[in-house]
């Protein structure tokens, strides 16, 4: 593949989150750290850690990490479908980091 195929690929250790009643994200019980990856059509912007995006069966994860991925590993990974502007909680985040 031709270099100007390429896309900057990025993998990220999230978590599956919940919206509570109040609206605000919280870690499902008992989910354990996962990895995603940026694609091609991947939707949005990260701007930082804590930052929800969408996995492409729409379950939101908080971002907890970020790396570089090399391009020709990115099929090890599933590519997220979008980020969103929603953030989880602070305090939060912090129990996973």
């Amino acid at each position: 593949m031709s270099d100007s195929k390429k896309y900057n690929t990025y993998l990220y250790t999230g978590i599956m989150v919940e919206q509570d009643a109040s609206g605000h994200y919280q870690p499902k019980p008992h989910a354990k750290p996962n990895y995603w990856r940026t694609g091609k059509h991947t939707k949005g912007q990260f701007t930082g850690i804590g930052q929800i995006f969408l996995t492409e069966k729409n379950q939101p994860i908080a971002a907890l990490s970020i790396e570089k991925l090399p391009f020709s590993q990115r099929h090890n990974y599933s590519p997220l479908q979008r980020w969103t502007t929603e953030k989880i909680n602070t305090e939060l985040l912090e129990l996973w980091l």
